[in-house]
């Protein structure tokens, strides 16, 4: 549902309280990626001075499209140290997405196989130490002939489910930015849970606080730990 639908009266129509968005992107480069730079530093990802260069060299657009060769140059060596971590979890293994690549078929456990029978694209199999691991389980649960009889699947009737990757996706991004429609909902009054990881490398809290901050909405509540069994966990 797009925020647009409420105002236009889209049917059918929805009841709408509130929405939550979690590590929501923008749409704005110089805060989806500008964020990650600060962050990457602050987390002892990239150094100091390379942190310096990005800063001295690079603003706004260049972050996605480099407009000189010292930016460039700078942003790639913050690309390569960001490849060596966990996106979504800078403390987690770097595993497998999970979602459906090639592989040469020996990954599937035997009793997994027999009860969805012969799949045409099974996903990698990451270790099940990694976070994706329930990615993996996913693919065999959703083809299980039990699953999809439960959901009201006749046989025949649709092809084996993937888990789909964004890349993957037949779509173009044709909103620059979010932020005002994030403002057009709460000035209408619509309650908005806005929440982000600090693990997360992908879309930085610090983006998120920054676009957050730029709504100019007054301070009812000063910032504080969140507590979970008596002990700080955010």
């Amino acid at each position: 549902m797009l925020f647009s639908d409420i105002e236009v009266g889209a049917k059918p129509l929805i009841n709408l309280k509130g929405y939550l968005v979690g590590n929501p992107a923008t749409g704005e480069n110089n805060i989806d990626y500008g964020s990650r730079v600060p962050y990457l530093h602050g987390m002892g990802i990239i150094s100091y001075q390379l942190y310096e260069t990005i800063m001295e060299h690079c603003q706004g657009e260049e972050y996605s499209n480099p407009k000189n060769a010292l930016c460039a140059q700078a942003l790639d060596r913050s690309n390569q140290l960001w490849n060596e971590i966990s996106h979504p979890h800078i403390l987690y293994k770097k595993c497998v997405y999970a979602s459906s690549r090639p592989n040469d078929g020996s990954t599937e456990r035997k009793i997994l196989k027999e009860e969805v029978g012969v799949l045409k694209h099974p996903p990698p199999r990451p270790p099940m130490g990694c976070q994706t691991y329930g990615n993996y389980l996913s693919y065999y649960w959703a083809n299980n002939n039990i699953t999809r009889k439960a959901l009201g699947i006749k046989k025949g009737s649709k092809d084996e489910w993937m888990r789909c990757h964004k890349r993957d996706l037949p779509y173009s991004l044709d909103i620059k930015s979010t932020i005002k429609y994030h403002r057009n909902m709460t000035l209408k009054g619509y309650r908005a849970l806005v929440y982000s990881g600090d693990h997360d490398a992908i879309i930085p809290f610090l983006g998120t606080q920054s676009w957050v901050r730029s709504l100019n909405f007054p301070i009812v509540d000063e910032w504080r730990a969140w507590h979970l069994d008596g002990q700080s966990a955010g």
